[in-house]
């Protein structure tokens, strides 16, 4: 079998551990690992925003699948975007590691100096970090950032800016030992799908039954009601954009945090955002609980579009297939 994924450290080490857990769950086939280039890889002087195309993490690996020259390939999921070639399907996520953003910086996040450089290439993290220093009147600058953690690392390691911010899940599974200050997700919602690495397969195919063995529930009820909020909002590099469904209890079933932050004003005030939160129900039915917990949330997220943005249908959809953030 063979795994097609992106040929940064962080993309391999997602990788072995989804050989890992196939391992575990009884697989005898041999695997081996494909690494590619991505366009989004190739790209880095200028801002995800700004990619002439949709999914540029993703697009080459699909396909490769789609010509069946790799047999599963291997994503952040924050990466896969909304719109997808419909011969291809997620056939497992791995539990999630932490969805939480992280300040690697030599400052606390309450400490930050006047005119302190933060590197970001995510239109969501410049938003909500330039909202939370604006409430402590405190000026800084947001610089775009490209490259792989450890690069990004570097960048801040020589001083070309005060603090970066990354996913704390690439922290942990790189297992790198850095001080580093988590931002918690009120105000700092997160990205859809952020720590969770998916498994995607052709449809149907005898790879996507395999894979349905390793497939954790908890953490694709969690993805599906995140992705149901971008459905219904809109999204992608060029919007701020911040869901993050978290179940409160220890199975599946139980009732389900629904966090969303949007920014809210086409006039460019930066203060015009909303963050509203509600508590998806458990339900008795099992079979019901993934329709009924879907309609609650695209329910909310209508509810606030119409009071808030001015619209109840998706918006700008032509940016929904570029990730749901960057």
């Amino acid at each position: 079998m063979i795994i097609g994924t992106r040929g940064s450290k962080l993309a391999i080490l997602q990788t072995e551990k989804v050989c890992a857990r196939l391992k575990e769950a009884g697989l005898e086939h041999e695997l081996t690992i494909q690494t590619v280039r991505s366009l989004g890889d190739a790209i880095t002087d200028r801002g995800l925003y700004e990619m002439p195309e949709k999914g540029v993490f993703v697009k080459k690996l699909d396909m490769l699948l789609l010509e069946g020259k790799i047999d599963i390939a291997v994503h952040s999921m924050k990466d896969i975007p909304l719109e997808r070639d419909e011969r291809l399907e997620t056939s497992a996520v791995l539990p999630r590691d932490s969805p939480y953003d992280a300040l690697v910086s030599k400052y606390r996040l309450d400490d930050m100096p006047e005119n302190a450089v933060i590197g970001t290439s995510s239109v969501r993290r410049k938003f909500q970090f330039l909202n939370y220093m604006d409430a402590r009147q405190t000026n800084v600058r947001i610089k775009d950032i490209r490259g792989n953690v450890d690069t990004r690392i570097e960048k801040f390691r020589r001083g070309e800016y005060d603090g970066v911010i990354l996913a704390e899940a690439g922290f942990e599974r790189l297992g790198l030992d850095i001080d580093y200050e988590r931002l918690d997700c009120d105000p700092f919602v997160p990205s859809p799908n952020q720590g969770i690495i998916a498994v995607v397969t052709r449809k149907e195919s005898k790879e996507s039954e395999i894979l349905s063995k390793i497939d954790d529930e908890r953490t694709r009820i969690e993805a599906e009601v995140e992705n149901e909020v971008l459905n219904v909002i809109g999204g992608g590099c060029s919007i701020p954009v911040g869901v993050h469904a978290h179940t409160r209890g220890k199975e599946p079933g139980d009732k389900i945090e629904l966090s969303v932050y949007v920014y809210a004003d086409a006039g460019g005030s930066r203060e015009a955002y909303i963050l509203e939160k509600c508590v998806l129900s458990r339900y008795k039915d099992k079979d019901k609980d993934k329709s009924k917990r879907l309609e609650e949330a695209r329910d909310f997220t209508q509810n606030l579009a119409r009071r808030f943005l001015g619209f109840a249908q998706p918006q700008n959809a032509e940016n929904q297939g570029t990730g749901n953030d960057c």
